[in-house]
């Protein structure tokens, strides 16, 4: 009889070598995890009888959770689900101490709700590198996507296809695209909603500006697209080409979805309905966001 389970990509194997068994194990990053513990890890998804020494444990469970095809399930709660929170309260308290485990974030000195979730963030990243610094002698990495993990080349990586460089001379834009670039290959997916909306919020405020048109700061992105579309001449009119017109309405439609996406989606807001994006989904928003940019850029170059 054959079986309807799905091969486990072989890459996973990977995962199971005592280096990063003592990362995940040892306490370096998270907490300590006793025998019990591991033992109480590899129940939960569905791998008992395991024994021997700490290291051993979770060898034999990565081994067994590989023929089941779980181990990316396992490695998700791992780094997202598992409950490190009274770690993040002892990184807290080191920082309150001026003892610091970690510069990057030592100014976080009091308990709270938002404080300890983004130590425990910020702790997840570190272990995640840390992991992915040991897979670079195979050539892999983990990559986390909307809080699923993934194997992939260690030299992938997400690209700008279009550059706005060139014809922009804000550096709080140039700044902006540069951030959204570092968002995209960090997956951090949300805040590359995020920023993809605010660079052609902030095109559409600079070419105000520049054309001495007067507007309302209201963050309404529509309206300085109306507004942006009236000084540049390329609001629809019936007189022009179909295929023209569909363009620009075409245009105007993906603008708003980057919009409603960003209000939806994005960092900007804690929905617990929001649409879990992958990373060609943001390669493809912040593209987009980069392109539409661009050509308005343009277009107002060649007005002035």
């Amino acid at each position: 009889m054959k079986s309807g389970r799905k091969l486990e990509n072989k890459d996973y194997v990977l995962v199971n070598q005592r280096p990063i068994i003592d990362l995940l194990i040892e306490g370096e990053v998270f907490q300590y995890l006793s025998g019990s513990d591991i033992q109480s890890l590899g129940k939960k998804f569905g791998v008992t009888d395991v024994g021997g020494s700490r290291w051993f444990m979770l060898e034999t469970i990565f081994s067994q959770l590989h023929v089941k095809g779980m181990t990316e399930k396992f490695l998700k709660y791992f780094f997202f689900d598992m409950n490190i929170n009274g770690v993040a309260k002892e990184v807290i308290r080191d920082n309150t101490f001026n003892h610091p485990k970690y510069d990057e974030i030592a100014e976080i000195t009091e308990e709270s709700q938002g404080n300890n979730r983004a130590v425990a963030k910020f702790l997840r990243q570190k272990l995640l590198e840390k992991v992915n610094l040991e897979l670079s002698v195979s050539d892999k990495k983990l990559i986390a996507v909307n809080n699923e993990i993934k194997i992939v080349d260690y030299d992938s990586e997400p690209e700008i296809i279009a550059s706005t460089t060139e014809i922009i001379n804000n550096e709080y834009i140039n700044d902006l695209l540069e951030k959204s670039m570092k968002s995209l290959i960090e997956e951090d997916f949300d805040s590359v909603v995020t920023k993809s909306r605010t660079l052609m919020e902030s095109v559409f405020i600079q070419i105000l500006h520049e054309n001495n048109v007067p507007f309302k700061e209201n963050g309404n992105i529509g309206q300085y697209r109306t507004s942006v579309n009236k000084t540049l001449n390329i609001k629809p009119d019936s007189n022009w080409n179909k295929d023209v017109l569909n363009m620009i309405t075409g245009l105007n439609k993906i603008i708003d979805s980057i919009s409603n996406m960003r209000n939806n989606n994005s960092d900007a807001h804690g929905s617990s309905n929001r649409v879990r994006i992958n990373s060609s989904e943001a390669e493809l928003i912040l593209n987009t966001a980069v392109n539409v940019s661009k050509y308005y850029l343009e277009v107002n170059a060649r007005k002035n």
